[in-house]
């Protein structure tokens, strides 16, 4: 059978359907999502595949895989969703008191930790509707991601972004050296010998900055001479204090997480034995939200919550 391809031979909320199951790849998720029956959800799909003449998702052992054809058709409803939002909210007046709009931030583990707390305080107070969804991808699959309106702001460190981005300074962001509170070999400070004998942690994490600090890091290694040890490797943050806490491992983290963590037992920050220029970390957007009422309001309590140009320092 031929596919459907005028407009008024379709169901658009099978459109929608569409769209939960490529999110959640189950139609009992999709339609828990959605709020309808399994067996509605299934019948869409049905009338889904009768209109893109195409079986769209195939079941497989960790769900319900799409077709290329689906990927393909799925880049437009994104974008066709994010076109519409945009058209609905245009020309209403966006009040953060009664609003209860979902912004989708692109951050690290570590920006979580330090970004969400504050804003989510604030909100409470001032924006009670308003909800904060976290998510963090890699950057070349964000930024396509932000084109589409799937994600509003992303906050970090982020170079390479392509020209229809906007970006606005926050802050510069020192790091230092985490370790145990009792560590043997380190006292008050730290000489560039005790750094590098040392056995390192390393924190990467898929989104963020600090792949940039990792870089300036390891140039210090021919610089002096001296090869830094890595014995372990984390992709997030959650249980780092825990994990030097219980070794002799030295983890270079960001001022700002150090003083989170710092404010815990067991470990204590100390200032790197050179100097390491500090990241810029800003806030990104994509043009096709630059005038949106709700997202230049969102903009503004960000810059204002977290804007400092003095480097960040816990010592």
């Amino acid at each position: 059978m031929a596919p459907h391809t005028d407009l008024r031979h379709i169901d658009l909320n099978l459109l929608l359907v569409f769209d939960a199951l490529y999110r959640d790849r189950s139609t009992t998720r999709a339609a828990e999502s959605l709020h309808l029956t399994q067996p509605a959800v299934s019948n869409a799909l049905k009338r889904l595949r009768t209109a893109f003449d195409d079986v769209l998702f195939v079941k497989a052992s960790d769900g319900m895989q799409p077709t290329p054809r689906a990927d393909e058709i799925a880049a437009f409803i994104d974008e066709g969703f994010a076109s519409l939002h945009l058209a609905l909210q245009a020309g209403r007046a966006f009040d953060p008191g009664t609003s209860t709009r979902t912004f989708r931030l692109y951050v690290s583990d570590l920006g979580q930790a330090i970004f969400v707390p504050p804003l989510m305080a604030h909100l409470r107070r001032i924006a009670p509707g308003i909800r904060i969804v976290t998510i963090d991808p890699p950057l070349d699959t964000a930024q396509q991601l932000m084109k589409i309106g799937q994600i509003d702001l992303a906050i970090g460190l982020f170079t390479g972004l392509h020209a229809d981005f906007h970006q606005q300074l926050l802050f510069r962001e020192t790091y230092v050296a985490l370790v145990r509170k009792d560590h043997a070999a380190v006292g008050a400070t730290m000489s560039i010998d005790q750094f590098f004998a040392a056995s390192h942690l390393a924190y990467m994490p898929t989104a963020g900055s600090h792949s940039h600090f990792e870089a300036k890091l390891n140039e210090r290694c021919p610089q002096n001479r001296k090869t830094r040890y890595v014995a372990l490797q984390l992709a997030h943050s959650f249980g780092l204090d825990r994990v030097v806490a219980s070794s002799d491992l030295v983890a270079c983290i960001p001022s700002r997480l150090a003083r989170v963590l710092a404010s815990r037992e067991g470990v204590r920050a100390v200032a790197l034995p050179f100097d390491i220029a500090p990241a810029e970390i800003g806030q990104f957007w994509h043009e096709r939200y630059q005038r949106d009422e709700g997202h230049h309001w969102l903009r503004g309590l960000v810059y204002d919550l977290f804007h400092d140009q003095r480097p960040s320092a816990v010592l």
